[in-house]
């Protein structure tokens, strides 16, 4: 069964996978690929958590009822970091975790998850529990890959709809959450995976600091250019 490699835009995707022109890659739609280790499934699956849910579970049925079923998703991109000096821009980091920040209750303030009364998924004890605002995700090893020692930095990352652009908010989730990074998808892909019984591995590459920043707090090009060492430190390519 194929890996499906994810990315937030056609522009990411073409940095990840080589021979995808970003013309080519429109959202939601599944694009044949190939790795060391056989055939994979490409896909877009657009900005920001909600277009990051349906292009998933479009992605993942439209597999199966082609039969090809997915066997792991495989989601890389761009991401912004709480310390550039822990995380300078262009790090690229293996996701440990994602946190959702914005479901529970809010208080005028801030969001407490488990002060609501409903978990986002009521799972069984066994597969770990009610799912509230926190997935954990799977180690690259646990998917049969096998990273280049040292290449990736762990890390925590959560998930917004709305990009944190000024300080009290970026300090207020640090304090919270103690995340490294912001991202606007990992979260819905996470779930959209553990929903169907599947292992999520997430990379992202360092492309701005969270919050307001200054010029040189910020390479998004560099930062593109960076994924494109993603499959080959994972041995895919």
């Amino acid at each position: 069964m194929p890996l499906l490699i994810c990315a937030p835009t056609a522009g990411e995707l073409a940095a990840l996978l080589p021979g995808i022109a970003p013309e080519d890659a429109r959202e939601m739609r599944l694009i044949p690929a190939r790795l060391k280790q056989g055939r994979a499934l490409a896909c877009v699956i657009g900005v920001g958590p909600v277009n990051a849910a349906l292009a998933m579970g479009g992605a993942l049925v439209g597999a199966k009822d082609a039969g090809t079923p997915v066997a792991a998703v495989l989601l890389a991109g761009l991401a912004g970091a709480f310390d550039l000096a822990r995380l300078p821009l262009g790090s690229l980091c293996l996701v440990k975790e994602e946190i959702w920040p914005e479901y529970g209750l809010h208080d005028g303030a801030s969001v407490t998850a488990r002060a609501f009364s409903f978990p986002l998924w009521r799972r069984a004890a066994r597969d770990g529990g009610d799912v509230y605002d926190r997935l954990p995700l799977a180690a690259p090893e646990a998917v049969g890959l096998s990273p280049r020692s040292g290449a990736l930095a762990e890390a925590l990352s959560l998930t917004v709809a709305g990009v944190s652009a000024s300080l009290a908010r970026a300090r207020d989730l640090l304090q919270r959450y103690g995340a490294d990074l912001e991202n606007m998808e990992g979260f819905a892909v996470a779930y959209a995976c553990a929903r169907h019984g599947l292992p999520c591995v997430e990379v992202r590459s360092v492309s701005n600091k969270v919050g307001p920043r200054a010029r040189e707090e910020k390479d998004f090009p560099g930062a593109l250019r960076r994924l494109a060492q993603v499959l080959p430190i994972l041995e895919l390519l």
